[in-house]
């Protein structure tokens, strides 16, 4: 195969991973990235099908522009790896505008001092330097979830960084653009494309679980996400010598608030509480809300005696929260049950069906003492 067959092939391939990926992305608005990633891939193509298609032609076409179209194809990488790490998503200007300069300063080469070396030198110093600034917002990425596509993706650039770096050094040696090396160039950037459609696969992935075990309502984990965590961290406690504690909250004359206020009013009442079990708790803590208005939230290694002091801490802040809706003002009161059980011998069953008992204890002594005052 010569390199005007290859430059056909991979043009082709790189319009249908545009295709690909423009399919991929409809209905999909906060994929972003995809729609850059599709337009390099394009790009891409074109530069490819100018240095194919007229090798007789102009060579401010069959180099200038193509050789831009390359630049171009890069950046725009760039800007689809920057949307999805939600950082450096001014660079890909910079990157274009280094490009640019690079074509520009390239006239020369090409048509008043005709140097292939200076040529190769400078289309490598491109890739060179917009492969390690996509790299590095990679690799600087936190990624939950999606560490193996972005280690692929990640090291996929780096090896295009360093086949075009020991271009530079070797074009003295070896002038003539090599078969092999544009093969290796261009199965690179195809790679890319899979590598960015396994990160947003994954991350889709892991959004849909994340929504899928959390309350709509409060954000907070849902039955489902609370079975499936305490799962895990009681496995992980097991063999501890602490003790797991757990406490059951439901609030006080709930369907007074919805029956005269309305469910508007109910509801910005959970989400009240909600933020004030994430604000009064550890981040190692479990909160979930169960269902209507009772939450329940885990305590890792917390000892009987902690976990009342978290109670009573907790009923203190609940009580000084006030919810206004439609201009009327009401206060929240709730009841709270606490559980503790050995880790050994811990279960989301056994720490729920005492929390129950302890939480129908306490609604019993609240609604004993409390004063008219407090009912809404």
């Amino acid at each position: 195969m010569d390199v005007r067959t290859l430059f056909f092939v991979e043009a082709s391939l790189l319009f249908l991973f545009g295709l690909t990926m423009m399919v991929n992305s409809i209905g999909q608005r906060w994929q972003r990235g995809t729609f850059y990633f599709a337009a390099s891939n394009f790009l891409g193509g074109l530069g490819l099908i100018l240095h194919s298609a007229v090798p007789d032609g102009p060579r401010i076409v069959t180099m200038v522009l193509a050789n831009l179209c390359l630049y171009l194809e890069l950046a725009l990488i760039n800007k689809a790896i920057a949307e999805f790490v939600q950082r450096g998503r001014n660079l890909w200007l910079y990157l274009i505008a280094v490009g640019v300069v690079v074509s520009v300063l390239s006239i020369e080469v090409i048509f008043v001092h005709p140097s292939m070396e200076l040529r190769i030198v400078s289309i490598s110093f491109v890739i060179v330097t917009t492969s390690i600034c996509s790299a590095t917002l990679l690799f600087r990425y936190p990624s939950p979830g999606v560490k193996v596509p972005i280690l692929v993706m990640g090291s996929l650039l780096l090896v295009y960084t360093a086949t075009n770096a020991s271009r530079m050094v070797l074009v003295w040696w070896f002038p003539k653009q090599s078969f092999y090396h544009i093969w290796l160039d261009r199965t690179l950037v195809a790679g890319l494309s899979f590598g960015y459609l396994w990160m947003t696969a994954a991350r889709l992935r892991l959004e849909l679980e994340h929504q899928a075990g959390t309350d709509a309502l409060t954000g907070t984990l849902n039955r489902r996400a609370i079975q499936r965590k305490t799962m895990a961290l009681f496995e992980g406690h097991r063999h501890s010598a602490h003790s797991t504690s757990a406490l059951m909250l439901d609030v006080d004359y709930f369907k007074q608030i919805n029956d005269q206020f309305g469910h508007y009013a109910g509801d910005l009442a959970l989400c009240a509480i909600a933020d004030c079990l994430r604000q009064n708790t550890r981040s190692t803590d479990l909160i979930a809300r169960l269902g209507g208005d009772e939450f329940f939230v885990v305590l890792p290694h917390t000892s009987p005696e902690q976990a009342e002091v978290v109670a009573s801490h907790l009923r203190l802040c609940i009580s000084q929260l006030h919810v206004t809706s439609d201009a009327v003002e009401f206060p929240i009161r709730a009841s709270i049950g606490v559980a503790s059980i050995d880790s050994a011998s811990v279960t989301l069953e056994s720490l729920m069906k005492q929390c129950d008992r302890a939480l129908y204890a306490a609604k019993a002594m609240n609604h004993r003492t409390a004063s008219p005052s407090l009912a809404v």
